[in-house]
Order: C-alpha cells, then structure tokens, then sequence
C-alpha cells in the first residue's frame, strides 16, 4: 500500500513541476506582451515607463502560484480530480495573462495622469467597462478554482495523504479563495449597473478580500458559540 502512495506522491511532483514550469511561463508572457523594441532612447523610455505595471502584475501571477505551491505543501499526494483541476489552473493563468496586463497597465497610466504607458488602452467607457468585466471573471474562474482545490482536499483528506493537523490552514486557504472568486463576481457584475456614475467601482470590488478575511474569524467563533443556557444561572 505504501508503494502506491510513494507513486502518487511521485506523480505529484512531476505535476507540480509541471504547474511551476507553466506560471514561469506565464510571467514570460507577461513580459512579452508589453514588449517592443527599443531601437530609440524614447522606445527605451516607455520600456522603462511599463516597469511599475510589470511588476504588479508580477505580483498577482505570483501569488497564486505561491497558492498553488502551499497547497502542494499540505496535500501530498494527487487523484485525478486534482490532477485536472491543476491543468484547469493552468491554461486559465495562461489566458489570465493578457487582461491583467491591461488592467494594471492602463491603471497605472490612468494614475500617473499619462506620465506612465496605458492610457491609451481604455478610451472609451465601454473599454473600460469591458475590460473590468473580462478581468473580473476570469478573476472569479481562477479563485473558483483553488476554492474547489482546497475544497477536494479536505473532502478527500485521508486519499491525498492531508495531516489532521493542516486541515486548518486548507481550511483557511479554501475560504479565502472563496472571497476572492466572489469579490471577482462582484467587481464583474458592477459594470452592468452603476458604473457610469462610478466607473472606479468595480476596481474597489477587490476590497471586499481583505474585509472578508478580517470577519471570518470574528464571524466563525459567533456563528459555532453555544447558545446561554439560562438554566445555568438559575
């Protein structure tokens, strides 16, 4: 039985090999979509000018590999579940690549008042609108995913090897997923509504993450108290 579970936990590596080779990939994407020659010292300059959206940019293709990386660390061995939901990850990052970089780009150049590259991406409402909307669902695909992740390890713990002892962090992690695809939808279902009067609204949607995971524990410990018995106190 052990021979099995060393197989699996082998081809868990190899997958999640696979899963790293492929977000390095994405990051060269990233780079090469806003890529273009710098034959000038003006073309120099707008290379340079794209560094702050690169790098944040960088920043969210990161973490959701650091996700997908301690998810390994608690859950070491993979079924086929898991295996397709890792490939799922993986071609939606790579699809993910394009209007994150637009997004943060033109936000940087909207920012910076068009001393930074991007304004010229969003011209119109509806660029904008469209633009908010694609992000955010495919935002919300990618969290879903995690959260469904993280979901199938806990439901499956004692097949995938999962510690008692981690289940607490798979836990975490899966509700924080779990805000993130829904703050996704949010932010994705405000440019139907008012964001002709807020175009910034859908932007701000992303809060609700941070918000959410600062009221879960709050949340968690009222919703499980026991109700007073007044009996106790007779």
């Amino acid at each position: 039985m052990s021979g099995g579970h060393d197989v699996e936990q082998e081809a868990g590596k190899r997958l999640d090999a696979f899963v790293d080779a492929a977000f390095a990939f994405a990051v060269t994407l990233l780079i090469i979509a806003s890529a273009e020659p710098t034959a000038t010292i003006d073309a120099l300059w707008r290379a340079l000018g794209r560094i702050p959206a690169s790098l944040g940019a960088f920043a969210l293709i990161a973490m959701f590999w650091l996700a997908y990386r301690e998810y390994g660390r608690l859950v070491p061995r993979r079924d086929t579940l898991s295996t397709l939901n890792a490939l799922a990850i993986v071609f939606t990052v790579l699809v993910y690549v394009f209007p994150l970089r637009m997004l943060i780009e033109s936000g940087f150049g909207w920012l910076s008042r068009g001393w930074l590259p991007g304004k010229e991406i969003i011209r119109t409402l509806d660029d904008l609108r469209g633009l908010f909307r694609i992000y955010g669902l495919g935002f919300a695909i990618l969290a879903g995913l995690f959260t469904a992740l993280y979901q199938h390890a806990v439901n499956h713990r004692d097949r995938l090897g999962v510690e008692t002892g981690d289940l607490a962090s798979i836990r975490l992690s899966r509700d924080i997923w779990t805000f993130a695809a829904v703050s996704g939808l949010v932010s994705a279902g405000l440019t139907f509504g008012p964001m002709a009067a807020a175009p910034w609204l859908p932007g701000f949607a992303y809060w609700l993450i941070p918000l959410a995971i600062a009221l879960r524990e709050p949340l968690g410990r009222a919703l499980t108290r026991k109700p007073v018995d007044d009996k106790n106190f007779a």
